[in-house]
């Protein structure tokens, strides 16, 4: 993730009183809860199910507390008639709070797309030790979620299974790009942590006394592709220096690679510009103005000086140079719907 102090933040909303609270919603989003059975789990993780809704539904804001605003929609609307294509996102990185994808998730639903939306399980400060095994398994958590949207008899005959993407944030894109078919090069992967430019997870594994050159890498060689993807847009992606050349050359799907933030501006640990030249069929571009923050959701009025007040890192709540949050969001959002539709429209 962007920055120490940001896990610091991540971990602290975790307390906060997530979920949802009453409020008027869009009358064109749906949303609803499902599980899906990951197999290299062994157990189920979450989604929540966005869509464009029909009737019914109970209004709430979707991950408000009392630093985010959260989302409005309509809880467990019916489907609106059509069919639709599915969409499954992934944000964050290993102890990332919940709900961070409903801002993108809602505006997709509203632009006519299923979108299944992935929680998985968020490690907590003394589980460094799993922080390896979970980048592995983060890739099947999205084909899992695949299954479940193609599985599920009230939202399969909505889902357009040939016009399938995934889109991810941060340790989410690293997965997504999985899904893609790029492969994590697991010696490059133990040099990780032997520079500054790690990122923030190298000081959580060395309090933990996790060395990544004496764990098991095994996980982080099973091949994640999934056939039933079509293209593919990530997100500031973790893990950026730590991909084999080979497997990134081998991506067949249309991909989009986004940077936020102009040159120079983005962490060495996020900075994509060689993936995207590395894959065949990779487009890649950066949003001046934006920053790793910038895919976070919309902060209450007193979001910042909660964090403050609680030792965190309030910039999580403020917003990139001079444009507002809700105006980035607008314009990521824009971004990647149309690398969703230059993706689906290469299908034969």
């Amino acid at each position: 993730m962007p920055s120490r102090p940001h896990l610091r933040a991540l971990a602290f909303l975790a307390f906060c009183a997530s979920g949802a609270v009453s409020a008027q919603a869009s009358d064109a989003i749906g949303v609803r809860a499902m599980t899906a059975t990951v197999p290299e789990r062994g157990a189920p993780v979450a989604l929540t199910v966005w869509y464009p809704a029909g009737s019914g539904g109970k209004p709430e804001r979707v991950g408000a507390n009392s630093v985010f605003a959260g989302v409005s929609a309509l809880r467990d609307a019916a489907m609106a008639d059509g069919v639709f294509p599915v969409v499954v996102v992934a944000h964050g990185g290993l102890r990332s709070a919940p709900h961070q994808s409903g801002w993108i998730s809602a505006r997709l639903a509203e632009r006519g797309y299923i979108v299944a939306a992935v929680q998985p399980p968020r490690l907590e400060p003394g589980e460094a030790e799993r922080g390896v095994a979970e980048v592995g398994l983060r890739p099947a958590d999205l084909s899992a979620a695949l299954s479940a949207v193609e599985g599920d008899p009230s939202v399969r005959p909505h889902a357009d299974m040939e016009k399938v993407a995934a889109l991810g944030f941060f340790l989410g894109g690293t997965s997504s790009l999985a899904l893609a078919g790029a492969r994590l090069d697991p010696e490059r992967y133990r040099q990780l942590c032997d520079s500054p430019n790690g990122g923030p997870d190298c000081a959580w594994f060395a309090k933990a006394g996790v060395n990544l050159h004496q764990v098991d890498l095994a996980p982080l060689t099973r091949a994640q592709r999934d056939p039933r993807l079509r293209t593919a847009v990530v997100v500031d992606p973790e893990l950026s220096r730590s991909f084999s050349w080979d497997g990134l050359a081998e991506i067949t799907a249309p991909t989009t690679i986004i940077n936020l933030g102009a040159r120079g501006e983005t962490p060495p640990w996020l900075e994509a510009a060689e993936l995207g030249a590395a894959a065949p069929t990779a487009r890649y571009v950066r949003v001046p103005g934006a920053n790793a923050f910038s895919a976070f959701g919309v902060c209450t009025p007193r979001g910042a000086a909660i964090l403050r007040a609680e030792g965190e890192d309030e910039a999580l709540c403020q917003d990139s140079g001079h444009v507002a949050r809700e105006e980035l969001h607008a314009q990521l959002a824009a971004m990647i719907a149309a690398a969703l539709l230059r993706g689906f429209s290469t299908l034969p």
